[in-house]
């Protein structure tokens, strides 16, 4: 547990909040409680609600737009949320019935979730309001700078899209190192502002008794540091072996698409700008199908075939590229009571198919929460379990082209034929000849895996020799 260091007005009422319970404990029942309880929750949605609602109103008008005013808005709008989470003496009878009802043994697990999120939420902003805004008002000046940013090349602003379509498509070395330095100059745009920043967060996160704001981040969304590093370890021991293998042949490949030497590739000869996704060395490439497709009509068409509509969705989003947007995607929630959205900046390829998929997972999954549940508890229970739902569909595209009738291009028929060339047989059986129970129990079935060169026995093989065949 952090301490805090210090002793200030919040402080100060919390400690009367707790002598008076100290006092008053022996007199009170559980069943007053979950009404203290009941009040409190009721006092803070009446507050909060529309503040929050407000907020992510005009933070999404923000990021559709990019225009001052706009930005100047969301600012507004944000101060207004802070300060009503800031109240020292509304989180210090938070925390007095946050604390009370964790002494009952009988109480409703809904009424004592709400109250330890609740009380995560208040406790980030209980430091001095005129450094809540200015974090905000140097938070939302970086947000604009990198929302309406395009990548200066010569007289042109190109957008990601087209950065990211001359990564994959140029085989001139020099015309991709331009291109990839001008679209890192956001960073020497946003530099000074960014420092200023996470000193402004370290700041605050030191008042509350944290050494820093990651330290604050990662408590107030419930990771435990230890648990975190672990698991990253553990991430690393496993795949360093097979990742330099991969990139090995990766390497390989690209060396010889752009004619230079394996140690002369650069970042900018890589497909993605940050090296987040692999680079399309394959014969066919991944954007055939799409090229004529309509994205947001496929996604439609398919989510409703698998009985999850998401046409609303599609109502309320701004999903295709203009100037000062947000150049990237998100799905937000703005009211937790349907009101889902998503930002995308839609163009026909695979990269978008893949990322609209992904955000309309998202929205799946939001769309999905009871609404029988306390407003505050509208949300996901974690962040890995929306980020879980939205993976899965990424995986789906070839069923999602096969729902919505597109037709492929020559080359992309090809590679499917190729694919569904050869047979698989399990210890000589061919699996359609098995019991698909008994099938199931002795098979993986892996979505969309990553094929290197070589025979299907050094692909299963990749990292893990000791796995049976």
């Amino acid at each position: 547990m952090y301490q805090s260091h210090g002793i200030h007005r919040a402080t100060c009422i919390m400690l009367a909040w707790a002598l008076q319970g100290i006092i008053s404990m022996s007199c009170v029942t559980a069943a007053d409680i979950d009404q203290q309880v009941k009040a409190f929750l009721k006092e803070h949605e009446e507050t909060i609600r529309p503040l929050e609602i407000a907020a992510n109103r005009a933070w999404w008008d923000a990021n559709v737009s990019g225009k001052d005013e706009d930005f100047a808005a969301k600012e507004q709008a944000q101060n207004k949320l802070d300060a009503a989470l800031a109240d020292p003496a509304r989180f210090a009878k938070l925390k007095s019935l946050r604390d009370a009802k964790n002494l009952d043994k009988t109480q409703d697990k809904n009424l004592a979730r709400v109250l330890d999120v609740l009380y995560l939420v208040y406790l980030e902003k209980q430091v001095p309001p005129e450094l809540l805004q200015r974090i905000s008002s140097k938070a939302n000046s970086i947000e604009k700078k990198f929302n309406v940013f395009r990548a200066p090349v010569g007289d042109e602003q190109l957008t990601d899209s087209e950065v990211r379509k001359v990564l994959t498509k140029s085989k001139d070395s020099a015309q991709r190192q331009k291109v990839w330095e001008a679209s890192k100059k956001v960073g020497v745009d946003v530099e000074t502002e960014l420092k200023e920043l996470v000193l402004l967060r370290n700041e605050a996160a030191r008042k509350l008794g944290f050494p820093n704001y990651h330290a604050m981040q990662l408590h107030v969304t419930e990771h435990r540091p230890e648990v975190v590093l672990e698991i990253f370890d553990k991430l690393d021991k496993l795949t360093r072996d097979p990742f330099a293998k991969a990139k090995a042949e990766i390497d390989q490949a690209l060396s010889k698409s752009y004619g230079i030497k394996v140690e002369d590739l650069r970042p900018w000869h890589y497909h993605d700008p940050f090296f987040q996704q692999p680079p399309d060395i394959g014969a066919t490439s991944l954007d055939a199908p799409f090229v004529k497709a309509n994205i947001e009509a496929i996604c439609s068409k398919f989510y409703t075939g698998i009985g999850l509509p998401i046409d609303d969705v599609l109502a309320r989003s701004d999903l295709y590229e203009k100037p000062g947007k947000s150049p990237h995607a998100f799905c937000t929630d703005i009211d937790r009571q349907g009101d889902v959205r998503v930002l995308a900046n839609i163009v026909p390829n695979e990269y978008w198919m893949a990322t609209m998929l992904h955000e309309l997972g998202h929205a799946i999954y939001e769309l999905s929460l009871d609404v029988d549940l306390p407003w505050l508890l509208r949300d996901p229970a974690h962040i890995l379990t929306t980020e879980a739902m939205a993976m899965l569909p990424k995986h789906w595209e070839e069923l999602a082209l096969d729902k919505a009738e597109v037709p492929l291009q020559p080359d992309f028929e090809a590679y499917l034929a190729l694919e569904a060339a050869g047979q698989l047989l399990i210890d000589d059986v061919d699996p359609r000849d098995l019991r698909p129970d008994v099938l199931h129990r002795s098979v993986a079935i892996i979505k969309r895996p990553e094929i290197f060169s070589g025979t299907l026995a050094e692909n299963v093989h990749l990292g893990r020799p000791d796995v049976s065949i």
